[in-house]
């Protein structure tokens, strides 16, 4: 199974551009399962939770499984600060 990876950043800055790639990687992937490798982002702001949201809801579109594997700690503190730790652990 391939695995979507986001910009290091993943930022007002990125995010749209990420976004982009993503909708693509999903449409084009005949896996039951998107895996979304974060083991390389570095940074992340409100923003780059939206992106992990939308693939959860571009996954529930399209009956797939969304599959976050290496979430660094400061993104699973951000999501838990703004209250959407549920949505994306779940």
């Amino acid at each position: 199974m391939q695995s979507f990876k986001p910009s290091q950043d993943m930022t007002f800055e990125t995010v749209q551009a990420d976004c982009q790639r993503l909708i693509k990687f999903c449409h084009k992937s005949k896996d039951s399962d998107l895996r979304v490798d974060l083991s390389e982002v570095t940074h992340c702001d409100s923003a780059g939770l939206a992106l992990l949201i939308e693939a959860r809801r571009l996954c529930n579109a399209q009956k797939k499984t969304c599959i976050i594997t290496g979430m660094p700690k400061m993104i699973l503190a951000l999501a838990e600060f703004c209250g959407v730790d549920g949505m994306l652990l779940s």
